[in-house]
């Protein structure tokens, strides 16, 4: 997986891109390099947006169950710490932040996605949470917050992946384009002429209400992604799932 970051000539857009081979699984170490870079763009005042995109045809198939089976505790600890840092640090940006969102943009892709202000996305899209379908813990924060208690209900417990005009009728993206090249440049362009200083206060006081400042659940969602990970449903999940088969979950519900 290849990550970089790249600034326009007057440096207020930075496109933060990363490339690997298809799904495009956000990896520890990718998660570790798009981190850095976020915190390389929260250090450059001159940065007024920044685009997060995948490759053309595919933002991200989210995690990659091969390779998670195989962390040890403390690895997949850190995996998880390090991928809910990301979130919360783009969702903390001081500036205007864009997913360009092309093909799938599956699990935590879909998180790292709604942690930003906006969403572009090409009609092929297919966005959504489906960690249930494999017996892992889905996270609940953002899509609640966006779709309300009941809608969220439907999606997370199903796992169902979205497309793009379902997404777009939700409210979970903002615009579906056949240029989602172009669309992002123009949009880009536009939001780079907001006010800085007072679109930074602006989204502050956004997050105060709701988002960044408001949440307080990340410790308990990684416990429970670390509970589900060793637990019998996500092997079972998994499983099928490498497989190309539905699974069979035999497992009771954890004790109260």
């Amino acid at each position: 997986m290849t990550v970089t970051l790249e600034r326009s000539d007057d440096g207020q857009v930075a496109t933060l891109r990363f490339v690997g081979d298809h799904p495009n699984v956000l990896d520890l170490a990718t998660l570790e390099d798009l981190l850095a870079r976020v915190r390389e763009v929260d250090a450059d005042r001159a940065v007024r947006v920044l685009v997060i995109t995948g490759t053309p045809t595919v933002f991200s198939g989210g995690a990659d169950l091969t390779s998670l089976g195989a962390l040890d505790d403390d690895t997949y600890r850190h995996y998880l710490a390090t991928e809910y840092r990301l979130f919360a640090e783009v969702e903390a940006l001081p500036l205007v932040t864009v997913a360009a969102i092309a093909g799938p943009c599956v699990g935590n892709a879909t998180e790292l996605a709604l942690a930003c202000d906006f969403r572009l996305c090409t009609a092929d899209a297919r966005i959504g949470l489906p960690e249930m379908r494999v017996g892992f813990v889905a996270p609940a924060q953002r899509l609640t917050a966006f779709v309300g208690i009941g809608r969220a209900k439907e999606l997370l417990y199903g796992g169902r992946l979205l497309t793009a005009a379902n997404a777009h009728e939700l409210g979970l993206v903002t615009t579906v384009t056949d240029d989602l090249a172009g669309e992002t440049v123009r949009a880009a362009q536009r939001y780079a002429a907001y006010p800085p200083f007072a679109l930074a206060f602006t989204k502050q006081g956004v997050h105060r209400c709701y988002g960044a400042d408001a949440r307080r659940f990340d410790a308990a969602e990684q416990e429970a992604a670390f509970l589900t990970f060793r637990g019998p449903d996500f092997a079972e999940g998994a499983a099928a799932a490498l497989e190309g088969r539905r699974p069979h979950f035999t497992s009771q519900r954890p004790a109260s």
